[in-house]
């Protein structure tokens, strides 16, 4: 993994909603949000939620988000200007282990949605169905037993999750649940297929906030590897316009040893066994992936640190250098020029609004 020194860190740009054109045999497209993504992280942490709260501090001030603990219960709260979303685990100890199987059922329930439910981030049926045999074709399980028991154990977590919250589009649109409610209320397998379903009662425009892609490997990645490439996405789709203006964005080592809880550099004795090798596994891990399912580096990252530097410094200051060519960066470049395309046509209207105003004002102190 090639390293250079560098401090230079870039800001994240939210963008708005819009659905890509992901192709059938590269990509799939996504439904997002930063409640969905607070879903993922609140998996990640699993039994270690507590210290979410200390982990978000260090790498966004805008972000405020508290744990509550009652016996074995738990509620997330994160708030942010445009946002406040709320997670509730009744039972803390269903968070023991990894959580991997959940975490990608999560998004694979998602994908399923996007596909067979969900239009114009709105419900047109409570359910999505596969072949479980298909849970094996994309590479998440080995066998049809392992299949089943992954499946059910992931979805015993995901239907006791529950949300409220709201979360807004822009200054007339949002999208509001406001009581506690499951994301997912039941699962089974009957027949060798595979049958998720999705609360009716909720607002799905709070989980399908916009759209974003992941290579079809994601399923195949470990554990932390299919952490790092789903918050890489995550964190593409929102910065457009510097893949379209620079070809890549960064993220913060600080940022991505949290996202793959990483223990705290404070008293380690082995930061590098313990939080550098496992970032540069993952990337190796990815990288290898990438190039063996399309035969290209069309994204590809770098490490840009100070090797030499205290871990401290290393994690304060260094990143990840996130690059994308040709199809992926297309993908992202679309979506650039039409959010361009948008605040423009937004800036005429506000325009016209203004100069309709100001016509009515002059003819009402003509008529006086």
């Amino acid at each position: 993994m090639l390293k250079r020194k560098n401090n230079n860190l870039i800001d994240v740009i939210m963008q708005p909603n819009k659905a890509l054109k992901a192709e059938e045999d590269s990509f799939y497209n996504v439904p997002d949000s930063s409640a969905s993504n607070l879903l993922m992280e609140t998996l990640s942490a699993g039994t270690n939620i507590a210290d979410l709260p200390a982990r978000k501090r260090q790498i966004n001030h805008n972000t405020k988000l508290e744990v509550y603990e009652d016996g074995k219960r738990r509620q997330i709260v994160m708030s942010t200007t445009k946002s406040n979303v709320i997670i509730e685990l009744n039972d803390i100890d269903e968070l023991a282990g990894s959580n991997k199987p959940a975490k990608k059922l999560f998004i694979l329930s998602l994908i399923k949605a996007n596909q067979q439910a969900l239009h114009n981030g709105e419900l047109t049926k409570d359910y999505v169905t596969f072949p479980l045999s298909e849970l094996i074709d994309i590479g998440f399980y080995k066998t049809p037993q392992s299949a089943r028991k992954g499946f059910t154990s992931g979805m015993n977590i995901l239907t006791s999750l529950k949300l409220r919250g709201q979360i807004e589009h822009s200054n007339k649109s949002k999208s509001i649940v406001e009581t506690l409610e499951v994301l997912f209320t039941g699962a089974k397998i009957e027949r060798g297929q595979c049958t998720i379903y999705l609360n009716p009662r909720i607002n799905w425009g709070f989980i399908a906030q916009y759209f974003t892609i992941l290579p079809l490997y994601y399923f195949r990645l470990s554990n932390r590897a299919s952490d790092l490439l789903y918050y890489i996405f995550y964190l593409a789709r929102q910065n457009t316009k510097q893949i379209e203006e620079k070809g890549y964005f960064n993220i913060g080592l600080r940022a991505i040893q949290h996202r793959l809880q990483l223990p705290s550099e404070i008293n380690n004795t082995n930061p590098y066994r313990t939080i550098k090798q496992p970032i540069e596994e993952c990337l190796e891990e990815l990288e290898t992936t990438h190039f063996a399912f399309f035969n290209n580096n069309e994204f590809n990252m770098l490490i840009v640190a100070d090797d030499d530097a205290p871990i401290k410094d290393y994690l304060d200051n260094g990143y990840l250098k996130i690059n994308f060519t040709g199809s992926f960066a297309d993908f992202f470049i679309t979506i650039s020029k039409e959010t361009k395309f948008q605040l423009k046509t937004n800036e005429r209207k506000k325009a016209r609004i203004t100069e309709k105003a100001m016509i009515k004002n002059l003819e009402k102190k003509l008529d006086n």
